[in-house]
């Protein structure tokens, strides 16, 4: 479980852009500025955006627009399952 965990934190970190301890919708829109163009139309690049887009809608459980580690590994359990 412990490599879960430690694949969950690398996963948290690569999309808090800023760095902050939250993924927030500054954190999507660091990655849309720091995107080039052609980025933008990658498969890839569309997934990840709508995948932090949905994680923050569905998993801010105390409404604050803003997704803790802890409410990322219990979306990110959630849909796994």
């Amino acid at each position: 479980m412990a490599s879960w965990e430690h694949e969950l934190r690398e996963m948290f970190s690569q999309h808090d852009k800023d760095m902050s301890g939250f993924i927030s919708k500054d954190d999507v829109i660091c990655m849309l500025l720091g995107a080039e163009k052609d980025d933008k139309k990658d498969p890839v690049f569309r997934t990840n955006l709508k995948f932090l887009i949905n994680v923050i809608k569905e998993a801010d459980k105390d409404g604050d627009a803003k997704i803790t580690f802890d409410e990322f590994k219990d979306y990110i359990n959630k849909a796994s399952q």
